[in-house]
Order: structure tokens, then C-alpha cells, then sequence
């Protein structure tokens, strides 16, 4: 069998040109599944983090690992993704770049000794610059490195270092590569409002097509993690699989992307087993680039989801805008605008990355004049999944982070009333006035506190004693051990009643560096509060709020 998988007009430079020529089936076949079997000794016994897509784990590393990536990462992703899309694994080079750049970032983070805030930042500009760069989307990249953490959310602290990254990659990539956009395209703008109707079937088919595929995606990945096979193995299993499906539609085979590239030049696509064409074919195609996508990825192997994503979202846009010819044949439809348009409403639907769909499918052609159906059929692909998503790491906003626990939303703090969340309060870390301070360090190892609250003879509220500003040091405990009270050092902070909101105690808190707040109500203390108590507050504040308005 003989097929041209073609070439996007961007990376001419580095592919030889021409068909590939007859080859026996039986390489079709087991040639995915030799590369899943080496990509699956890779990521078993040398890097578990180099399988998969790429995209999901660096979302977990920004959410709950502090955006740390182990070195060795970037080389051991970068080699399985060489073995699984060299063998004809149906995935694309941009997820596995993305976690390239993310590893690299992270590690610049590590040599330079930030923070976990400031490794954070590092990680989606490395990803913004890999995006970029491969994409040659400098704009696209960035954008689409803040938002893919989250569903309703972007990750806008990180927006500048990501632009400025995304920029900087596409810039020295181009100088090496050469300049132009990923695909040669003709210009075209939307000027027949009666094509509108057409773009919002696409976005309906985009979301019914995506649904599906995020469904089918995350049931491989989770019947292949309950296979019983050696898990070096499962990579290969799946790598069969897809040939298998390739010997029927060699056009699932790789990212997709020469695919695109003919049918924007205006080739028919004809079926290379069936000799079949026309926009059933197209159909197919997707649907079966669904199923190789999904084996090859969700089996283990090294392969991003962004590239098949767009791939399957071109195909349907070629489709409805091959049946559009058909159907109504005045209106005179070109299909490549919906291809386009198709490619970028799928992966805003699936990822939940409208405004990162529109703009990387506008950096990939070198225009904007695309944007307006874009923006149309993307905005309905992304309502109609709101609750469905291909990555499962994704966290719904910044607000349910780990990365953000302690930003608050200052307003909604100063919305909620202490009463409203709390009915009892804490009193382990309340002392009296008369008690030496000697006694207190003593005392605090078992109360595990480090500031206390202070009460009067008749429990009156006193202040806020703390052992982190006030402490006997040991060669001093002889001399000193009896002669200074708690009450000779108490700090003047501030109470607050049960109606008061948690943005006035938080401003307390804050404002008196301590980390216990009294409550005192008829001048009795009642209790404290803590800071992680006032965050918990806030917490299931929003999330109740969110829930309401599901």
C-alpha cells in the first residue's frame, strides 16, 4: 500500500518531499507497535512522566507540585515522542514540546533558587515558548499556556513572562527554520452572512464529535490502566491496535497535519484502501482519528492531544463544508474556512481554551480574518461542554487551586460574616495573663501553637502572645524562669465579634502579623480563629456559590 501523508507548508524544510512509497502491510501494522514497545521501556523502568500527552501532567505539576518537574524529564519526553510519532503513533509533537519547555522552565526555577510561585511562572512561559516555537504561534502559544490550567480561568500573573517567552522561542525558531506560518493559505474573509448558519452546524458537530472523544479518550486511559499486562507492554498493545485501524485509513497515522495542509491546497481526499471520496470519507476519517488517537495516547505512549485535536476538528469543518457544496450549491462555499474554523472550535471545545483556539488557529494561517466565525463557532463548542474536558488535571478557576490557596477574593471576603460559617470556636491555644512565659514555651510543642490568646481573670480578652516574637533563649531559662509573665508581653491586636465579616479579620491578621484572631462577644471570649479556618470559610463559600450557579 502506498500513501502521501502530506506536509504542512511550515516545515518543508525539514521533511523530504514525495509519497511513501508501497510497503507490506504487516510494517503498518506492527511498526506503531514496536515504537509503543520501546516508548513503553522508556517511561516503565527510565521516566514514568515521559507517557502520556504531555499537556495533563504539566497541569498537575502547576496545581499540585509546585510547578516541579524532575530534569530529566524534557530528554526522555523528547526521545519516546521521537519513537512514538516516528513509528506512526496517531499524537502530535506540540503537548509532548509544551512539557519540554515546562521541564526546562522548572529547572531553570531550580538553579536559580525561586520560589514555588516564581517556578510556577517559569513553567507556563518554558510551555508558552515550546508552543510558540512549534506552532509558530507567538501570541497562540502564550495564550494558550495560562489558559489550559484551567476551565473557566486563566492563569493571568503568568500572562507577560509567557508572552515575552512565546515571542522570544518563535523568533529564534524562525531564524533557524525560516519564516511563514505553520499552513499556506489564500485569503479569505467572512462576507456572506448566509454561510453563518453552516458555521453554527460545525460548532454543534464540534461539540457532539468532542464530547465523544473526551468520553473515549478517558476510557482507554482507564481500561488500559487496569489491563493486566506489564505496563512496558501497554504502550505496544496499543501501538497494534492502531495499526490495525491504519491498515483501513492510513490517514489516522501521525499528528495530521499534511492532511490539513492538502485539502487547504484543494486536494480531494481519496480513501488509499477503498478508493473512496467526498465528505463521508472525511467523516470517517475523524471518527477513526478519535480511535488511533485515543489507543495511542491513552495506552501510554508519548504523543500530544493539541495536534490530533486540531487534525479532527479540520476534518469535520471539511466536512460540512463539503456537504455544504453539495446541499446548496449557490452559495458558493469554499471548504477551507471551515476547515480552519473546524480545527480551532474542536480544541476550544475539548480543552476548554476558547480564546487559545481562535488565536493559534490565526497564528497558524497568518491572518486574522478568520476570527469572526471562529469566535462564533468556538463560543458554542465551549458552552455545550462546560462540563467535559480532555485534560482531567484541570481545575475548574484559580479560586480552587492549590497554586492559588492564598489568594482571596477581597470582595466576596467582605460579603461573609464570621456567624455565617462558625458556631463554635477553638480554645486550645488560650492562656492566662499570670502565666510565666517560661511555662508557656514549655506548654506549646504539645498545643502546637506558636501564638496564643490571652485571657484575664474573668476570661476577659487580654491580647495575643507571641512565642515567634518573644522567647527566653536556654542560657537565659535559669535566671528568667519565673520573673516574666505572659501578661507583662501581651500584643495589643484587636478582636472581632461573630458579625463581622472575614475581610476584617483577615485584615488583622495581616496587619498585626499573628496567626489567631480572638472572638469576643458581651466581653467574653469565645475563641479563635485561625487563618486556614477564615480560607476554609472563604472556600466553601465559592464553591457553594459556584454550585448555585451550575
Amino acid at each position: 500500500m502506498g500513501y502521501d501523508p502530506g506536509i504542512p507548508a511550515g516545515d518543508l524544510n525539514f521533511h523530504s518531499t514525495g509519497s511513501v512509497g508501497p510497503i507490506s502491510p504487516l510494517w503498518v501494522v506492527f511498526l506503531p507497535a514496536f515504537g509503543g514497545l520501546l516508548v513503553g521501556i522508556i517511561t516503565s523502568f527510565f521516566c514514568s512522566e515521559a507517557q502520556g500527552g504531555g499537556t495533563d501532567s504539566l497541569i498537575y505539576a502547576f496545581h499540585f507540585n509546585e510547578g516541579k518537574i524532575q530534569t530529566k524529564v524534557p530528554f526522555y519526553k523528547a526521545l519516546a515522542t521521537i519513537l512514538t510519532l516516528g513509528s506512526g503513533g496517531s499524537g502530535g509533537k506540540e503537548g509532548p514540546t509544551a512539557q519540554i519547555g515546562a521541564g526546562f522552565g522548572s529547572s531553570l526555577a531550580g538553579f536559580l533558587g525561586a520560589g514555588a510561585r516564581a517556578r510556577r511562572t517559569l513553567m507556563l512561559a518554558g510551555t508558552a515558548g515550546g508552543l510558540g516555537a512549534i506552532f509558530r504561534a507567538p501570541l497562540g502559544g502564550a495564550i494558550t499556556a495560562v489558559e489550559m490550567v484551567y476551565q473557566e480561568d486563566i492563569e493571568s500573573d503568568s500572562l507577560v513572562p509567557c508572552i515575552l517567552s512565546s515571542v522570544t522561542a518563535y523568533l529564534t525558531y524562525t531564524s533557524i527554520a525560516g519564516s511563514g506560518s505553520i499552513f499556506s493559505v489564500q485569503v479569505y474573509s467572512l462576507n456572506d452572512y448566509r454561510h453563518i448558519p453552516l458555521y453554527i452546524v460545525l460548532g454543534l458537530l464540534c461539540y457532539v464529535v468532542g464530547y465523544f472523544f473526551v468520553k473515549v479518550y478517558h476510557l482507554v486511559q482507564d481500561i488500559f490502566s487496569k489491563l493486566p499486562l506489564p505496563n512496558f507492554l501497554k504502550p505496544a498493545f496499543g501501538g497494534l491496535l492502531v495499526g490495525c485501524i491504519a491498515l483501513l485509513f492510513p490517514e489516522v497515522l501521525g499528528s495530521g497535519f499534511g492532511l490539513i495542509q492538502r485539502m487547504i491546497n484543494g486536494e480531494v481526499l481519496e480513501s488509499t484502501s477503498f478508493g473512496f471520496s467526498g465528505p463521508f470519507f472525511l467523516l470517517a476519517v475523524a471518527l477513526f482519528k478519535v480511535f488511533s488517537t485515543s489507543l495511542t495516547v491513552g495506552s501510554g505512549s508519548s504523543g500530544g492531544l493539541l495536534g490530533p485535536s486540531f487534525a479532527i476538528g479540520g476534518m469535520l469543518g471539511a466536512f460540512v463544508g463539503s456537504m455544504a457544496q453539495v446541499l446548496f450549491p449557490e452559495l458558493n462555499i469554499i471548504i477551507f474556512p471551515f476547515l480552519l474554523v473546524g480545527m480551532g472550535s474542536f480544541f476550544a471545545g475539548v480543552a476548554r481554551a476558547p480564546i487559545a483556539g481562535m488565536i493559534m488557529v490565526c497564528d497558524m494561517i497568518g491572518s486574522y480574518e478568520l476570527l469572526p466565525p471562529l469566535m462564533i463557532v468556538s463560543v458554542i463548542a465551549v458552552v455545550l461542554s462546560h462540563r467535559t474536558s480532555i485534560y482531567r488535571n484541570q481545575i475548574k478557576n484559580r479560586f480552587l487551586s492549590p497554586s492559588h490557596h492564598w489568594d482571596m477574593n477581597q470582595d466576596i471576603m467582605d460579603r461573609i460574616r464570621i456567624t455565617d460559617h462558625f458556631s463554635e470556636f477553638r480554645k486550645y491555644a488560650m492562656v492566662s495573663e499570670h502565666l510565666s512565659l517560661t511555662q508557656l514555651q514549655s506548654n506549646a510543642p504539645g498545643i502546637q501553637a506558636s501564638d496564643f490568646i490571652l485571657l484575664g481573670t474573668g476570661d476577659e480578652y487580654k491580647g495575643i502572645v507571641s512565642l515567634r516574637k518573644n522567647r527566653i533563649l536556654p542560657e537565659f531559662e535559669a535566671d528568667l524562669k519565673n520573673l516574666i509573665t505572659c501578661g507583662e508581653i501581651v500584643q495589643d491586636v484587636p478582636s472581632v465579634c461573630t458579625n463581622d465579616t472575614l475581610g476584617k479579620a483577615l485584615r488583622i491578621l495581616l496587619e498585626y502579623d499573628v496567626d489567631k484572631l480572638a472572638i469576643v462577644e458581651d466581653g467574653k471570649c469565645l475563641g479563635y480563629l485561625r487563618y486556614i479556618d477564615l480560607f476554609n470559610a472563604y472556600q466553601n463559600e465559592v464553591k457553594n456559590k459556584q454550585r448555585k450557579s451550575a
